[in-house]
């Protein structure tokens, strides 16, 4: 029988998603957005590397961060997102920079590079987002 992960009442919890991932928004305006992550033990999986989820949340961060730069105050929700595995990271910095390609009133596309601390390319995205409108009750 083996031994599970214990966790006290009183653990401390991450105070959002970037702070479990994390991550730090570098830069931010005129619809691009630079996020950096300093690699973990937790975002490596079995073989050493990190994890294509936490790529692509990187990617996802970076590019929502980008869309935000251009619609203030108001959310954005991922609706469609691809991301293309270009090679391992297994240490040091990763550099997620996101872009916005089209922005209509309720839809926009949006791309994204993951590089590391060399300039080497890790991955490359492109996705959907929603802006959706907020209506008073």
């Amino acid at each position: 029988m083996t031994q599970g992960n214990t966790y006290s009442s009183q653990s401390a919890e991450p105070g959002s998603f970037r702070d479990l991932l994390g991550t730090e928004v570098v830069e931010r305006g005129n619809g691009r957005a630079k996020v950096r992550m300093a690699i973990q033990p937790r975002h490596l999986q079995g073989a050493g590397v990190v994890q294509g989820g936490i790529l692509m949340a990187l990617a996802d961060q970076a590019i929502s961060g980008a869309l935000g730069s251009l619609s203030p105050g108001g959310p954005v929700v991922t609706i469609e997102m691809k991301v293309n595995f270009i090679a391992p990271a297994r240490e040091g910095v990763l550099l997620g920079e996101g872009w916005i390609t089209h922005k209509g009133n309720l839809v926009a596309v949006g791309e994204a590079t993951i590089t590391d601390s060399e300039g080497r390319l890790i991955a490359q995205a492109l996705g959907t987002w929603i802006t959706p409108r907020t209506t008073s009750p």
